[in-house]
């Protein structure tokens, strides 16, 4: 069996023995069947005091942006379990480095995030979204997976601490939200936070006219700035940890 099969197993066998972890991951699939089925329910009971469908960029927004944040915090809780347990010092006596165990463990998850972020956004279909535009808006997603793991393990000392870390960074699923009802380029300003950027270009999907920077414009500066924060984090991490 190499490395990367019997850490991915262990993972998951870890998942299986934590009541806290299995509820955090079959999160996606509740995601997804509200998506599917209760906020169609809402619309139709609704339909006289206010029409969601106006919203549903908003509402498929927070459903697929909430996703790979879940699989942060549930890769988070792991790390912080095994940081507790001595196993990052354990490793750095194997012949399999730290670099190559965390980016195992970030793959593993970032890999799960894309996948079910683009299983959420077919089965809801309220919205029309080509396939590639599909598979491209959830890649850029998927990569606050690993911005999340790293935020809270680069801050949070135990599970307590990164718990407390979870429920602030819900924050990061909200206010990207905000940006919707905001006008360009004022806006701009909720830029600081990485969940903007997917945002937009999700908004700018469904109405071009609402900003000047096209919705290529908006994944690939969400691409970069993302990438150089988990950079960022990694290193703060990685000096936590030494």
């Amino acid at each position: 069996m190499t490395n990367t099969t019997y850490l991915i197993k262990n993972q998951i066998k870890r998942i299986g023995k934590d009541n806290l972890l299995l509820l955090l991951s079959v999160y996606p699939l509740i995601l997804a069947v509200t998506g599917r089925y209760l906020v169609p329910f809402l619309r139709s009971t609704f339909i006289e005091q206010i029409d969601l469908a106006i919203h549903y960029p908003t509402i498929l927004t927070f459903l697929i942006l909430a996703n790979p944040y879940i699989y942060g915090a549930l890769a988070a809780f792991l790390l912080l379990d095994e940081r507790e347990e001595n196993v990052l010092q354990a490793i750095r006596v194997t012949p399999l480095s730290l670099n190559r165990y965390l980016l195992i463990k970030v793959a593993f998850f970032t890999g799960l995030s894309f996948v079910s972020g683009v299983f959420i956004t077919l089965i809801v279909g309220f919205l029309k979204m080509s396939l590639l535009d599909t598979i491209l808006l959830n890649a850029l997603l998927a990569l606050a997976t690993p911005f999340n793991m790293i935020f809270i393990n680069s801050f949070a000392k135990n599970r307590v601490e990164g718990f407390a870390l979870v429920k602030g960074s819900g924050m990061l699923i909200v206010l990207p939200l905000a940006a919707f009802y905001i006008p360009s380029p004022y806006n701009v300003l909720v830029g600081i936070l990485p969940g903007y950027w997917p945002a937009m270009a999700i908004r700018v999907m469904y109405e071009e006219n609402f900003s000047q920077i096209s919705y290529w414009g908006y994944a690939i500066m969400g691409t970069i700035y993302i990438v150089m924060l988990i950079k960022l984090l990694s290193h703060r991490f990685k000096k936590k940890v030494s």
